[in-house]
C-alpha cells in the first residue's frame, strides 16, 4: 500500500505546484482587482492551503468545476506530507 500512496503523493505534489503558480498568474492578470487586493492575494500563497480554495470557491475569478477541485490537491499534497512525517502512513 505505502509505494501507492508515495505515488499518489508525488503526483499529488507536482500538481500542488502546478495549482499554486496557476492561482499566482490569474492573481496577477485579472484587471477587475486593485493593486491592494492583488498584492492580498499574491501574499496569500503563504497559506496556500487555505487561500487557494478560498480564492476559486469565492474570490470570484469564474474558474471551472474542473480548477475548483484542484484547488484542493496542494492542501492534499500537504496532509500527505505531514503524515508522512509524523509517520501516521507507515
Amino acid at each position: 500500500m505505502l509505494p501507492v500512496v508515495w505515488t499518489l503523493f508525488a503526483v499529488l505534489a507536482v500538481g500542488g505546484f502546478l495549482m499554486i503558480a496557476a492561482y499566482w498568474l490569474d492573481v496577477q492578470e485579472r484587471p477587475d482587482l486593485s493593486v491592494r487586493a492583488r498584492i492580498g492575494w499574491s501574499a496569500g500563497v503563504l497559506l496556500f492551503p487555505l487561500t487557494i480554495p478560498l480564492y476559486a470557491f469565492a474570490g470570484g475569478p469564474g474558474w471551472p468545476a474542473f480548477l475548483r477541485g484542484a484547488s484542493l490537491v496542494p492542501g492534499v499534497a500537504l496532509a500527505l506530507f505531514l503524515a508522512f512525517v509524523f509517520e501516521v502512513l507507515g
